[in-house]
């Protein structure tokens, strides 16, 4: 029987390989150029293909029998059929579902990447929507540009309250609660111990993100002429405040990158940790143009070496550490072991990918890379020190807190929908961000987070993958520089790909990480950091 599921799983690879070719350079089109309706059809039908191949009730039937009659499989084979079987699951729906399900995801997320808000009598992306939030001194068009922000929700809310209808009801149908439970039951994550771990860091950041949060806003409410003790969510800089506003710092880490190159910043700090990113920055898409996706992402397209980054660059802190994030991404895919078979030859998990791109997306915040990547004199650095330790450090609290107002409300989103999500959405931000509901707003402002529509049951892997970036932080601090720094240092990126890259998925993630640090995941080097 050993013989006959090898053979199973070596043919699986067969199919299953170029099909994810075909799906991921079909993304890729579409992201950049989702007015192009002939190339949303093709990654319909490419995605509908892909899935197929899970959609085979005989091949799940057959695989089940395999894993209930306990074959002895090598380490190799046995992860590549707990992979295949995972992938199975969600899949075991009606085929018709299936299209409409692959329909529907397409048709929203290109609404993202085409979608361009009303404002003040043309239209508007993303980057232009934030550049006034970021500088902007009168208080009534911030308002404004922040609602405008939000209108996409408006369009999106209707047709994903009807996507997380079907994902439930056939969630159901194979044995779950729901949707969100079936999708963290197959990320090997225990949702009782995820949501433990959230109270706990919400409660030991409640002081810290108070005293931070009534200091920042005391600041912005002075640059801004407001009077009133409420803190609207247009006093900040990002929609979501999610992240912390360049107005809030003494002064501007925004004002280093204005001259700079971001594209050579990002392949300098890679190469300085033995990394190099030449090819990735070739194949890249990095400056925004009409109906390309507003976002950030990576992808590895085919798993032999073609690794893509999207990015909109502006010369601003918040796109310099986002290509350093991106690029993290980039370098873990780069640098996997391709003598393993396709289907391990990716992260370990979504979080452990995440935990290097945060790790690296820190670093446009750290005084040692200001000085030795950005070029910064020794006296400018100094001065800027204080401030970018600080940014890091309240830029953490303020991501930790919004992220769990999303994570806990995309749970109710699944468990409840057909509740008041409007009123839920601000009763969250307000308990979590210390946000002041803009008085009568019943709208689905929630909505407008693409990851809600384009990333479901994902946003736990950043909060997880920013407690494995301090981790491995420490480790490497510890056992692999010895106490000097990580900026500058080639020892770091052997470290990754042999104890982090290399791996890919030949083992779970909390074993991969105990292999890479000697300890599972440990909350409290992010807590002694940060909190």
């Amino acid at each position: 029987m050993r013989t006959e599921v090898g053979a199973y799983i070596r043919h699986h690879e067969s199919v299953i390989a170029p099909l994810h070719s075909e799906y991921s350079l079909k993304f890729w089109d579409l992201s950049l150029n989702g007015n192009d309706k002939a190339s949303e059809q093709a990654l319909v039908a490419a995605k509908e293909r892909y899935l197929k191949v899970y959609n085979n009730r005989d091949e799940f039937r057959q695989i089940r029998q395999w894993t209930a009659a306990g074959v002895q499989l090598d380490a190799i084979e046995g992860r590549q059929l707990k992979l295949i079987h995972d992938a199975f699951v969600p899949n075991q729906i009606e085929q018709d579902v299936l299209r409409d399900i692959v329909q529907r995801e397409t048709q929203i997320e290109n609404l993202f990447n085409t979608f361009r808000a009303d404002f003040e009598g043309g239209k508007a992306s993303d980057n232009q929507l934030r550049d006034i939030l970021r500088s902007e001194s009168d208080i009534a068009r911030r308002r404004v540009a922040w609602e405008a922000t939000k209108q996409v929700g408006h369009e999106v809310a209707p047709q994903l309250l009807e996507l997380i209808a079907i994902r439930n009801r056939e969630a159901r149908k194979l044995g779950y609660p729901d949707y969100y439970a079936m999708m963290f039951e197959l990320q090997e994550l225990d949702e009782t111990a995820v949501f433990s771990l959230l109270d706990r860091l919400e409660r030991l950041s409640e002081r810290a993100f108070m005293e931070m949060k009534s200091e920042l806003d005391a600041t912005l409410k002075r640059k801004y002429g407001v009077s009133s003790p409420e803190s609207e969510p247009w006093l900040y800089s990002d929609p979501f405040f999610q992240e912390y506003p360049a107005a809030g710092a003494a002064e501007s880490l925004d004002d280093v990158f204005k001259d700079r190159d971001i594209e050579a910043l990002t392949r300098e700090h890679y190469r300085s940790i033995g990394l190099e990113i030449d090819d990735l920055l070739r194949r890249a898409d990095l400056y925004e143009r009409e109906g390309k996706s507003q976002h950030a992402f990576c992808m590895d397209m085919d798993r032999e070496g073609d690794v893509r980054v999207l990015c909109n660059i502006r010369k601003i802190e918040r796109w310099m550490s986002t290509m350093l994030h991106e690029f993290g991404h980039a370098v873990y895919d780069k640098y996997n072991d391709r003598s393993l078979p396709f289907l391990l030859r990716t992260p370990a998990h979504t979080l452990t990918t995440e935990a290097i791109a945060m790790l690296n997306g820190r670093m446009s915040k750290n005084p040692e890379w200001l000085t030795k990547i950005a070029g910064l004199s020794p006296s400018d650095a100094q001065r800027l020190s204080a401030t970018a330790l600080k940014t890091l450090r309240s830029e953490m609290l303020i991501f930790l807190r919004w992220a769990i107002t999303l994570i806990r409300f995309e749970r109710q989103l699944y468990r409840n929908p057909a509740i008041d999500l409007n009123r839920l959405w601000w009763e969250y931000v307000e308990r979590f961000q210390k946000i002041t509901p803009p008085e009568d707003r019943d709208r689905p402002d929630w909505a407008s987070k693409i990851h809600l529509a384009s990333s479901p049951v994902y946003y736990q892997n950043y909060v997880l993958g920013e407690l494995m970036a301090s981790q491995l932080l420490r480790y490497i601090h510890q056992s692999i520089v010895k106490f000097e720094s990580y900026v500058g240092n080639p020892q770091v990126g052997e470290y990754l790909i042999e104890k982090v890259f290399k791996p890919g998925a030949r083992y779970d993630w909390d074993t991969m990480l105990m292999k890479a640090t000697g300890e599972p995941l440990n909350a409290e080097y992010f807590i002694a950091q940060f909190v």
